[in-house]
């Protein structure tokens, strides 16, 4: 049975982490500045709550952005959702001034929950969105679209029909094929962590003697750190296809990318100068660390070398052709070094995949869309300044990708605090602006 929402919303933004509350953000602080009756929005989170990341907060870890990149400061300093209120409001605010550097993981997981309940709109957790379908109506216009979901909780359907819909999912993890078979207790992605490892240490008598970590980017970093520091006597294994972890492009003016002026400059450009642009951008947030990190792990492994005790492992310029198990139950990884070929064996009690996350090319939701999109010759769909997806003529609903588009709009505009609030701000502007338009006929 599928319950109905009769209520037709201005806005149904699907996804309320970071990107979905930011949009709340910017839709709040307009209602109240306006003093008007406030937008029909209605937002809908498969999780239990809107932690931040809550598998990979881990001890000693940090943000690698600025706090006033936070859900509204670059929009509007005055806001009651910005990083510096939330200090306030938490009596914290003289004490952090005081401590330099970066914002911790955890204190900037409780920010972004803090800011979460905030927001005075419906927000319903636990729905796990399925589908965006098209409500043709009897002249064969499509005015809204119908929102379906189910409860994680108990598998019960929810429907809810909007004018505008923001998909503000983010990205989906990624795992090479050559893991994906063996994904469960002891393979599993970056992105479950702390619970796997909890399952883990529950389901044996004895602590793992041998953990393999997959990647060279900063959450591997981090990882191996915490691995040998949790678990002292077992030993880590690092697998990087490089020579070693490397650390982001942190040259002032190259991180400018992350600037507002930077995305209009990225969306002016071709098909083959955008990928070319991305790809010079890539050096500055994905496959390194942070300077912290590779000082950590460097001077762990010197540490090792010192001791005469070889914990950490660091196979340098190697990759994993097969996987499979022991008759004990571990896992076998068999490797081979990218230039002389030379093979290798690893086994571990478990094995963790930090291999990224990977843009959709068309958000899964959107399938029932199709005939109403345009699309590029990637069968991608073409998508404004905005971030809404172009329509045919016949459809009158927004379709709002938030967070979906680093393609289209450049490295700033995807996962990244840097432009959560800009990003936000340009979308809402657009939804404005065409809720005011006369309603067609």
């Amino acid at each position: 049975m599928t319950t109905r929402d009769t209520a037709v919303q201005d806005l149904v933004v699907a996804g309320f982490g970071p990107s979905g509350i930011a949009l709340a953000a910017a839709v709040e602080d307009h209602d109240d500045a306006a003093g008007t009756a406030p937008l029909a929005a209605r937002y809908l989170e498969r999780a239990a709550d809107s932690a931040w990341q809550p598998n990979l907060v881990l001890p000693g870890t940090d943000i690698q952005h600025h706090f006033l990149r936070d859900f509204a400061t670059p929009r509007d300093a005055r806001s009651r959702f910005t990083f510096p209120h939330y200090l306030q409001q938490s009596g914290r605010f003289y004490p952090f001034t005081l401590m330099g550097g970066y914002v911790s993981r955890l204190e900037w997981s409780d920010y972004v929950q803090w800011a979460a309940r905030q927001v005075r709109g419906p927000v319903d957790y636990h729905r796990e969105v399925l589908s965006v379908d098209p409500v043709t109506g009897a002249d064969g216009r499509v005015r809204t679209a119908r929102v379906l979901s189910r409860d994680t909780r108990d598998g019960s359907l929810h429907t809810v029909e909007g004018r505008n819909i923001a998909l503000a999912t983010g990205h989906e993890a990624y795992v090479p094929e050559l893991f994906r078979p063996h994904l469960g207790e002891r393979v599993f992605h970056a992105s479950k962590l702390l619970p796997s490892l909890a399952a883990l240490a529950a389901s044996g008598d004895r602590p793992p003697r041998s953990i393999a970590v997959i990647g060279a980017g900063q959450t591997a970093g981090e990882i191996v750190l915490h691995l040998a520091a949790q678990h002292p006597d077992a030993e880590i294994h690092s697998v990087v296809r490089h020579a070693g972890f490397r650390m982001y492009e942190l040259g002032h003016f190259s991180n400018e990318v992350y600037f507002p002026d930077e995305t209009d400059y990225f969306y002016g450009l071709e098909g083959e100068q955008r990928e070319r642009a991305l790809d010079q951008a890539r050096a500055t947030n994905y496959a390194a660390v942070d300077p912290d990190v590779s000082t950590a792990l460097y001077q762990a492994v010197y540490q090792d070398r010192f001791t005469g005790r070889q914990r950490l492992h660091m196979h340098k310029r190697t990759e994993v052709t097969a996987v499979d198990q022991t008759p004990d139950g571990r896992v076998r990884l068999r490797t081979e070094e990218v230039f002389t070929g030379g093979s290798g064996l690893i086994e571990a009690d478990a094995v963790i995949v930090c291999t990224g996350y990977r843009e959709a090319a068309l958000p899964r939701p959107l399938a029932a869309f199709v005939p109403h999109l345009r699309l590029d010759a990637q069968g991608r769909p073409e998508v404004t300044r905005a971030y809404r997806a172009r329509t045919t003529e016949d459809c009158e609903v927004g379709i709002y990708l938030d967070g979906l588009t680093e393609w289209r709009h450049g490295i700033g505009s995807a996962t990244s605090f840097s432009q959560m609030a800009a990003k936000a701000d340009t979308i809402h502007r657009d939804l404005r602006a065409r809720l005011r338009r006369p309603v067609a006929a």
